[in-house]
């Protein structure tokens, strides 16, 4: 039996209990109080931070830069050298053997006993090397001048392998420009290296003998314009450069047989116009969409296919800055070059319509950004008749990845020389660099191509 006292500690302790309970809910909305202010003023903070890096995005990335902030990479390193199972490279055997010498003992060099004749194997072994027969040769021409009556003037022989009023010959001007445009060396270095052979010329003389040899090579120049005038598609692009301490630009065109290389004061459509001429309809034009190719496409006649590489660069760019609608832009427009590039320039005219209805469904979606809303109008209304003319012509490339290419060894240049000190220095570097660029672009010898092209020039 439960006594009267018993029931009544119990009841006391389910209040103290009920009375425990009320105390715990209590202190437990206290706290979901709390936590539901602290992730609202996260929340806030959270977005204000987004809307300060929209508005400071450039500042933002400066700094990062500027106190090298990486983000932690959590990639598996694989061990050096080549990993387990790959297959084995070795140098190929020369296509041309000069000299074959047999290598033949008659002791051991070990411990000096008569070998027998008979041999146990013989096994070949390969060695390329280099021979310098590089030598200086000093020639004194006597030219025997002698009166011509019917022309009524004097005349004489020409010198042979020399150019008119060159204190050089023709393969040394040859070499020394080679050195300073293919392979960008400093004019103080060239010196360095001629000094080997004995050779002391001033760098007065070596920028001479390019200012020499540019001249020589201005009909093939000249030449070198008019194709690419006559050529069905063409590729350009631009950078900036210096003459005589003021901005000017550099040009560079490229087509399937040439590299044209132009430094002008300006940077506007006239300016190419000259250079292509007006007469261009039914040609194309690859170019990225800098407003100076969109101007000069129109006033040439010319189709202008954008760079399918700087769209997706650009798209690229809103995704880091823009959030959820610029990995949505790039998304998809990655999908649609996929799509478009897959085609391998066998497309249709109703496969071009079809990508060209979705870049316009994408610029007709409503986006928070004013840059996005911007970036996708303009594929839409102002680029969209260039973007897709590679699918069906297998002559046009999506992306102007070979004028970048091109343009790369004149910004080397750049960086090593600062540019030029003055206009007609300009003028001999774009067509020294036009000549061998073309002649690279051909899978020819420079140093041969050079010479058949000048056939030699002969003068006095």
């Amino acid at each position: 039996m439960i006594t009267e006292k018993e029931v009544e500690r119990l009841k006391k302790k389910i209040e103290d209990l009920k009375e425990e309970n009320r105390t715990l809910k209590q202190e437990k909305q206290k706290i979901v109080e709390e936590k539901n202010k602290i992730e609202d003023k996260f929340k806030k903070v959270e977005r204000e931070f987004e809307e300060l890096k929209l508005k400071h995005a450039g500042t933002v990335e400066h700094l990062k830069k500027a106190m090298h902030l990486k983000p932690n990479l959590h990639v598996k390193k694989k061990g050096l050298g080549a990993q387990k199972g790959h297959k084995a490279y070795t140098r190929k055997i020369p296509e041309r053997i000069d000299f074959i010498k047999e290598l033949n003992l008659t002791k051991c060099p070990e411990c000096k006993e008569q070998l027998p004749e008979r041999d146990q194997e013989v096994r070949q072994r390969y060695i390329t090397d280099i021979k310098f027969n590089i030598q200086i040769e000093n020639t004194q021409y006597n030219i025997h001048r002698k009166y011509c009556k019917h022309c009524k003037k004097i005349v004489e022989p020409t010198v042979p392998n020399a150019l008119p009023h060159a204190r050089f010959g023709l393969k040394l001007m040859l070499f020394i420009i080679y050195l300073r445009i293919a392979m960008r060396l400093p004019i103080n270095k060239i010196q360095e290296f001629l000094t080997i052979f004995n050779l002391h010329i001033s760098q007065g003389e070596i920028i001479l003998i390019g200012h020499q040899l540019a001249r020589a090579f201005g009909p093939y120049y000249k030449n070198l314009e008019r194709l690419l005038k006559l050529a069905r598609v063409k590729h350009s692009d631009t950078t900036s450069w210096r003459t005589d301490g003021k901005n000017y630009n550099a040009w560079v065109f490229v087509t399937t047989a040439v590299v044209l290389y132009k430094i002008t004061r300006r940077i506007n459509a006239d300016i190419a116009l000259k250079i292509l001429g007006k007469k261009q309809k039914g040609n194309t034009l690859v170019a990225d969409r800098h407003s100076v190719f969109i101007s000069l496409a129109e006033k040439a006649g010319l189709a202008r296919q954008s760079c399918w590489a700087h769209i997706l660069e650009d798209s690229k760019a809103l995704a880091k800055h823009f959030g959820k609608e610029g990995k949505y832009i790039h998304r998809k427009l990655k999908n649609i070059f996929a799509d478009a590039d897959n085609l391998e320039h066998k497309g249709t005219e109703t496969q071009v319509q079809i990508f060209k209805e979705r870049i316009i469904q994408l610029s007709k979606r409503k986006y928070t950004h004013s840059t996005i809303r911007r970036f996708c109008k303009n594929l839409a209304i102002r680029d969209l008749q260039g973007l897709f003319l590679f699918v069906t012509n297998p002559e046009i490339e999506p992306t102007n990845n070979i004028s970048e290419r091109k343009l790369r060894p004149l910004v080397i240049h750049r960086k090593i020389s600062n540019g030029s000190r003055s206009v007609a220095g300009a003028k001999t570097l774009a067509t020294l660099y036009s000549v061998i660029g073309t002649l690279k672009h051909q899978n020819k010898n420079p140093l041969t191509g050079l010479q058949e092209i000048l056939n030699p020039t002969s003068g006095s």
